[in-house]
């Protein structure tokens, strides 16, 4: 293999995440500093998301409307903290994680992934099972939305 000096193919510089997380691995990790959570229960839906609005996983950022534009999407990554080195964890409402059915958490994992960003993992049975688990959720008021 022939690469430049100073750089590194792309699987070289970052370790793998997985696809889909679980709510313990999520719980494992949650507070570290270079992960972004996002909730996407209001990706692609109408402004009315009260339900989205109450509660969420601690410290996850709304995730509402992702532009398609890639220098937009870019910014928005930035302004969320979203970095190379970073990992994402998105979740939604979804209770299960049926093969062939995207929920809105893996269309933005697919969004995410086509912008180049690759350290993006989806939440197994979403808010739902983080709930049900009375794992820790927090006030949604201060909340940014992307």
């Amino acid at each position: 293999m022939i690469t430049t000096p100073g750089f590194l193919p792309a699987a070289a510089t970052r370790s793998a995440v997985p696809a889909m997380v679980s709510t313990q691995w999520l719980c494992d990790h949650l507070g570290s500093d270079t992960m972004v959570i996002l909730d996407a229960r209001g990706f692609g839906l109408p402004d009315d998301l009260s339900e989205a609005r109450c509660t969420r996983i601690p410290g996850a950022l709304f995730a509402d409307r992702i532009s398609v534009d890639a220098a937009a999407f870019h910014r928005m990554a930035e302004h969320l903290g979203i970095t190379s080195g970073a990992t994402v964890v998105v979740y939604d409402r979804a209770s299960d994680t049926t093969p062939g059915a995207a929920s809105p958490a893996q269309r933005l994992q697919e969004t995410f992934a086509i912008f180049g960003y690759e350290r993006v993992s989806v939440l197994v049975g979403g808010f739902p099972k983080w709930n049900a688990e009375d794992r820790p959720v927090e006030a949604a008021a201060d909340s940014a939305a992307a």
